[in-house]
């Protein structure tokens, strides 16, 4: 009796009718732009325009803060790289510590918002880590 089932059931599954795929959906959204068609693309930056260096004052005070690391060890000296001074002139640093030294200031080129290098007799006198960067508020003489 089984037998004689399975070819009649296999016969009713071929009549049943059958499912096509469904179709393909279409995006929402289609591009319209044709090569050569005015298309909104990057434009360059404008190039930056350097920071204005503050006035250097010339009386001995306060030049203001900076963050040093150290310079080149090569170099003998107690000295101070810095943006904050445009001419060689003598000075003196300190740590939030009180530690202080006087020294050479000597101008870097760069802004004066950018950080500083001190001489490694400076770090030592310092008593300044010398793999770290150091906080100074700098003065000039």
């Amino acid at each position: 009796m089984r037998l004689t089932l399975l070819p009649l059931i296999l016969l009713a599954a071929c009549a049943l009718p059958r499912r096509e795929a469904p179709a393909p959906v279409e995006p929402a959204v289609s591009v319209t732009e044709a090569p050569g068609a005015e298309v909104l693309r990057p434009r360059a930056r404008a190039p930056a325009q350097a920071p204005v260096p503050t006035a250097e004052p010339a009386a001995a005070g306060l030049l203001g803060e900076t963050l040093a690391g150290l310079g080149a060890p090569g170099e003998a000296g107690l000295w101070l790289s810095t943006g904050l001074v445009s001419a060689a002139r003598p000075g003196r640093v300190t740590t939030a510590a009180g530690q202080s030294v006087a020294l050479d200031l000597r101008p870097s080129g760069a802004a004066p918002t950018a950080g500083s290098h001190l001489s490694l007799a400076a770090m030592r006198a310092l008593g300044a880590p010398l793999g770290q960067l150091v906080a100074l508020r700098v003065f000039a003489d």
